[in-house]
């Protein structure tokens, strides 16, 4: 079988994206106290949005300021990531990928939410950046994480984003 370099191409743009996501779930895990590491993962213009809480926070600054708030309302979260699905279209590409997230406390480690990403990538001086970045959050996942135990645990990020709700 004889590889022909369209084929690698779009092998090496799918794993270039895959590792685009990686990053972002270390970046915000792990790097939050660096929050510029994570919105470096976006374009300059970039958005990050939650559709089922109206949620958009746009540009570097305000994702930087987004970073450092969740680790500071929120720690000790834990993003997975899988069935990866990407849409290549030369420098664009759209995603999706299933969400399951992990609350790490002392007392015991709660998976706390699931849904999905849908993303819009654009790849800018021959990486693949966030374009746009929307979590989509089930009802049934919203319930859990404004409710009980985890919703006392969240109820510092929901507070703090309603600066970044759009009414």
């Amino acid at each position: 079988m004889t590889l022909d370099q369209n084929y690698l191409l779009e092998i090496a743009d799918r794993v270039m994206i895959q590792d685009l996501l990686a990053r972002y779930a270390f970046a915000i895990d792990y790097a939050t106290r660096n929050p510029e590491e994570w919105s470096a993962l976006f374009v300059p213009n970039g958005r990050f949005e939650i559709p089922e809480i109206s949620l958009v926070v746009a540009g570097h600054a305000a994702l930087e300021e987004f970073a450092a708030a969740l680790h500071r309302t929120v720690p000790g979260l834990h993003h997975v990531m899988s069935n990866f699905v990407i849409d290549l279209n030369g420098d664009h590409a759209t995603g999706k990928c299933e969400l399951n997230e992990f609350m790490l406390r002392d007392e015991a480690i709660y998976n706390n939410l699931h849904g999905w990403y849908e993303d819009d990538y654009v790849r800018v001086d021959g990486r693949w950046r966030f374009e746009v970045r929307r979590v989509h959050l089930p009802d049934a996942a919203i319930a859990v994480a404004t409710s009980g135990k985890i919703g006392e645990y969240f109820k510092g990020y929901f507070e703090m984003a309603q600066k970044y709700i759009r009414k």
